[in-house]
């Protein structure tokens, strides 16, 4: 049934509807390249996907496409000039009255100029005590968009994947991902990685991948016996520096006098 609309709710509803400026529209990444996963199973991104992007300026996995978005800010503000009075509640609540997020997500009814629409928010992975605000405020964009308020956000076809750029002066983060059940062996490995790299002899990056390449396993899913031929590998492949202590020189072997006992 087609809802009666009185002169005031269609010019109001109309300036809903009105496009965003451009300096209004932000950019969201979404990383679309391969994901790893350690010996509990855990997807993660791997670490040496996070660039500067080239695009957008933030350092976050590349490659990756950008989604166009208006902020919960800005939607909020157009809610006000439109109609003040706007409000929304959600579709079911828990017994203390507080919102029900299932699985993440939350579903509620919107209501501007005396009109109601449904909408879904949910937290993008998020994780925390902001999350019940972050699930919110999307739900409120998601139902915002049914009204027509940043609808032409979700019809920009951006096809275009950013790729990460051929070189990088920064040096990307060594983070070991372990699982919750890793064996000690593996804990031991992954603080030598990154004991290694944190001392900037090597890229703890750099070890992963030639660990993998001589052994054909991730560090983080090898058992004991061969936990420990990884280790043989880092002292031969990636040997460290013998530690001088302050102003000492070194001796040609020549003036080195061996004093039996």
């Amino acid at each position: 049934m087609w809802e009666e609309l009185t002169e005031r709710q269609a010019s109001a509803l109309a300036r809903l509807r009105e496009p965003f400026p451009e300096d209004a529209v932000e950019l969201r990444p979404v990383y679309v390249g391969e994901y790893d996963r350690n010996d509990a199973g855990d997807r993660f991104v791997p670490p040496e996907a996070y660039h500067v992007c080239p695009r957008c300026g933030k350092r976050h996995p590349l490659p990756a496409k950008h989604l166009s978005y208006i902020g919960h800010a800005r939607i909020t503000e157009r809610l006000n000039d439109v109609d003040p009075s706007w409000s929304w509640r959600p579709m079911a609540s828990r017994q203390d009255g507080a919102p029900l997020v299932i699985a993440g997500g939350l579903w509620i009814y919107l209501t501007v100029c005396g009109i109601e629409r449904i909408g879904y928010g949910d937290a993008d992975g998020k994780l925390g005590a902001d999350v019940t605000k972050e699930v919110i405020g999307d739900a409120i964009r998601n139902a915002a968009m049914r009204f027509g308020c940043g609808l032409e956000m979700w019809m920009r076809d951006d096809e275009e994947v950013t790729l990460p750029p051929v070189a990088e002066d920064r040096r990307v983060p060594f983070s070991p991902h372990l699982g919750a059940k890793a064996a000690k062996a593996q804990r031991k490995l992954a603080d030598t990685i990154a004991a290694i790299h944190d001392l900037g002899a090597y890229d703890g990056n750099d070890i992963a991948s030639a660990i993998f390449a001589e052994f054909g396993q991730h560090y983080y899913r090898m058992n004991e016996p061969t936990v420990e031929a990884a280790l043989e590998f880092i002292d031969e492949v990636f040997p460290l520096p013998e530690p001088q202590c302050e102003g000492q020189l070194s001796l040609p072997v020549d003036d080195v006098e061996v004093i039996p006992l």
